[in-house]
């Protein structure tokens, strides 16, 4: 069997990367001393440094639809923060400044590049864990473990509420005509496992339909028609329930074809048009041999 080698789109290696990387880019660019530059007052130096990072972020957030990506005016924001790092740490004149000002700044901009790849290291040892408590896709004991979920209503985890007296995400579903939640972000691989299982809770006396679907990364590439995945209603009454779903029924689940249980790309958890809000709580999330 092959192992989960890969957590798939992982956040640490798309965006987060992507993010950083504008810090990095701006800091070399905007010191490169040509001689009209270097004639400047400091406070001139500076004041086109950042005039030209606005400027350059702002043209290249305008021609992001031409790479297929959105434009993300957060994009600026850390453009600026490579530009203060540059004036910082970088430009000649910087000694020209006041030193107890200039030590303020540099402390500025170490903490806003803290921040910034703060979210990046939370997500490295999340991924660490989800590789080391494979089969186990979600089991709420960490809050890092919020992260892997994508969320179209209120989620958090729960302490003392789950299956086991422990943690356990809390979903506050509302009318819209589709409700739940996705996990994202997780060891793709599937080969190998029979079932996938997790536990739901429901905490009202009134039964509630759950729908959980499946697909695989091809399903992504395509229209994505409601015939090409997995899906399952349940209609889920009061209490704790364990939910197991033989892996051969997904793999056979789309029309026309088998799904890729080594390319398996989210699943999802949704109720259809509910008439009010409700609430249910969903643990243990795994695969079972």
């Amino acid at each position: 069997m092959a192992g989960p080698t890969t957590i798939h789109h992982a956040r640490s290696n798309t965006f987060g990367i992507w993010d950083i990387s504008f810090i990095s880019l701006y800091s070399p660019f905007l010191i490169i001393p040509f001689e009209c530059f270097r004639k400047q007052k400091p406070i001139t130096q500076v004041s086109i440094i950042i005039i030209a990072t606005l400027l350059l972020g702002i043209l290249v957030e305008l021609g992001q639809s031409a790479f297929s990506r959105t434009p993300d005016t957060g994009d600026i924001f850390r453009n600026l923060i490579g530009a203060g790092v540059a004036i910082c740490f970088l430009l000649p004149v910087r000694k020209k400044f006041p030193a107890k000002s200039m030590r303020l700044f540099k402390l500025t901009f170490v903490i806003l590049i803290g921040l910034q790849i703060w979210p990046i290291v939370v997500a490295l040892i999340d991924e660490q864990h989800a590789r080391n408590e494979f089969p186990v896709l979600s089991d709420f004991q960490s809050a890092m473990q919020l992260d892997r979920w994508e969320c179209g209503c209120a989620i958090s985890i729960e302490k003392d509420i789950g299956c086991q007296g422990n943690r356990a995400m809390r979903a506050d579903l509302d009318t819209q005509h589709y409700s739940g939640f996705t996990l994202k972000y997780f060891p793709r691989n599937w080969n190998g496992y029979q079932w996938f299982q997790f536990v739901i809770y429901n905490p009202s006396e009134e039964v509630i339909r759950i729908t959980c679907r499946i697909h695989d990364k091809l399903h992504t590439q395509g229209p994505q028609l409601y015939a090409d995945r997995f899906n399952k209603t349940q209609s889920i009454p009061v209490g704790w329930h364990t939910i197991a779903i033989p892996l051969d029924d997904v793999r056979k689940a789309p029309a026309g074809r088998k799904m890729d249980l080594s390319q398996i790309y989210a699943v999802g958890f949704f109720a259809t048009q509910l008439p009010h809000p409700r609430t249910i709580y969903i643990d243990d999330v795994r695969l079972m041999k």
